[in-house]
């Protein structure tokens, strides 16, 4: 593999994580509650997904820092190549990006599920 390529990789690979991570939070924030309604909802038994309710501010603490690496890559990788006329690294894909943006609003809406959690169960019916 070429070094643009490795790079471009590994920029892919930290979007990725950052990516998973983030719906790893999100989805441990809302599995004690909203989660089981809407699964319920579709006929769909929700009662173990209260085992990864613990996790919820590890992941969320994880999501974060993975995040934060790959906008270090990405905007690290972006000014390098705009600084440099005669640059040999690709600039960061479009897909990086999006991937990155995806990221951010997973962990933000799961690290502000403290807020979200009543006035959404009240819209689904629930407490």
């Amino acid at each position: 593999m070429t070094q643009p390529a490795a790079l471009e990789a590994a920029d892919k690979g930290a979007a990725n994580l950052g990516v998973l991570a983030g719906f790893g939070a999100l989805f441990s924030a809302t599995a004690c509650c909203v989660l089981p309604l809407a699964l319920g909802a579709l006929g769909i038994g929700a009662g173990g997904l209260a085992a990864v309710v613990p996790f919820h501010w590890p992941l969320t603490i994880a999501a974060l820092v993975a995040v934060a690496a790959g906008w270090f890559l990405y905007l690290r990788k972006r000014q390098a190549c705009a600084s440099d006329r005669e640059c040999t690294v690709a600039p960061p894909s479009r897909a990086t990006f999006v991937l990155l943006c995806m990221a951010t609003s997973f962990v933000t809406i799961s690290a502000l599920w403290g807020y979200i959690e009543q006035p959404l169960m009240r819209v689904l019916g629930g407490a």
